[in-house]
């Protein structure tokens, strides 16, 4: 295993772990419950988006060919460093940015918005390990 496989491994982990979640509990029924994110461009995003609905196979569709993806872009990318680099940064990055809106939501709403375990741990600790750990693979 190369240090580019283990940066795409530690990135794919990190995404996996928080999208399972996601599969697992609906955000719309949340949604539902909760009334508001209080963010309304966050309301209209959620409603119809396939990753929030309630049907748990379309969830699985969708988190499915999110890893289809990763996985192409680790196959464009594994040879180089400094490709791997920038786009396993440019991932682990955006999911920190939805660890933090995650656990914003719950605070705000004073709930707990599905995603948002995963959002404290491993999410924004591991997205920092992670990060350097990527940065230090691929130097």
């Amino acid at each position: 295993m190369t240090d580019c496989d283990r940066a795409w491994a530690l990135t794919a982990m990190l995404l996996g772990i928080h999208q399972s979640e996601e599969v697992a509990i609906s955000m719309a029924a949340w949604l539902d419950r909760v009334g508001s994110t209080g963010f309304p461009r966050l309301d209209a995003h959620i409603r119809p988006n396939p990753l929030a609905g309630e049907d748990i196979r379309v969830r699985a569709g969708v988190i499915a060919a999110q890893a289809g993806l990763v996985w192409l872009a680790y196959r464009l990318t594994r040879r180089s460093a400094t490709a791997t680099r920038w786009v396993t940064s440019a991932l682990v990055i955006g999911w920190a940015a939805a660890f933090c809106m995650h656990i914003t939501v719950s605070v705000r709403t004073r709930s707990f918005m599905p995603g948002t375990a995963t959002s404290i741990l491993p999410g924004l600790p591991g997205a920092f390990i992670v990060f350097r750990k990527i940065w230090t693979l691929t130097r």
